[in-house]
């Protein structure tokens, strides 16, 4: 469950913040016997975390900052962010062909689709139509919401009772395509807060970890 949400950007919120660090972390597990190994792939999908420096916050933006850090109780709580380099999923990036009976389809990005090694990665946390309207397609046939479907922004799931199909169902081998911006869902990955008084009425906060949390 989502529980606190940071509308915009990381690099504009609080108006002075930038990441610092970015990382992408897989696991695999390595077993060695003698010279040979054998690798077992962990994680289908990496996990993200970011690191941020607040160079100055005024009082404004250091109590907005301690706010959102009481609210989730350290690292206890979820909330969503948009990440500058990945926060869009074009229509070459979601393509989910549909099964005969479907009525919900789950939103998806792919990463490199036009590559060997892609991975397709579960989206949530969609950016609501009043930020960014997404656009859905059937077979290249755009579909509008609330007529031919209803979309869930925090699971990602399509329901397309509402007519975007013969009696609501797939007759299958559809392929649903869609064009959106999405969310990631992130906990504080520390469970103490310290800033530094620079000057009056300016506060110095760095290397605030957040973490992918599914």
């Amino acid at each position: 469950m989502i529980d606190i949400e940071i509308i915009g950007h990381i690099n504009a919120a609080f108006g002075r913040c930038y990441p610092a660090e970015k990382y992408e972390r897989w696991s695999t597990d390595v077993v060695s016997v003698g010279r040979t190994s054998q690798r077992n792939q962990m994680f289908s999908q990496p996990q993200r975390s970011w690191v941020i420096n607040y160079e100055a916050l005024d009082s404004g933006e250091r109590d907005a900052l301690l706010e959102l850090f009481r609210r989730a109780h350290g690292a206890l709580r979820t909330f969503k962010i948009a990440d500058d380099d990945d926060y869009h999923c074009s229509v070459a990036e979601c393509s989910i062909t549909a099964a005969a009976g479907d009525t919900t389809t789950q939103l998806i990005k792919s990463y490199y689709p036009s590559e060997t090694e892609t991975w397709n990665e579960d989206r949530t946390c969609i950016r609501p139509s009043g930020v960014y309207s997404p656009s859905i397609y059937i077979d290249g046939a755009a579909k509008t919401e609330d007529t031919h479907f209803t979309l869930d922004d925090d699971t990602g799931i399509i329901d397309w009772s509402g007519g975007g199909a013969p009696n609501g169902a797939m007759a299958g081998g559809e392929v649903i395509t869609a064009d959106y911006q999405f969310y990631f869902q992130v906990r504080f990955d520390i469970d103490t807060y310290t800033d530094i008084r620079n000057v009056p009425d300016y506060w110095q906060y760095n290397g605030i970890r957040l973490v992918e949390d599914e």
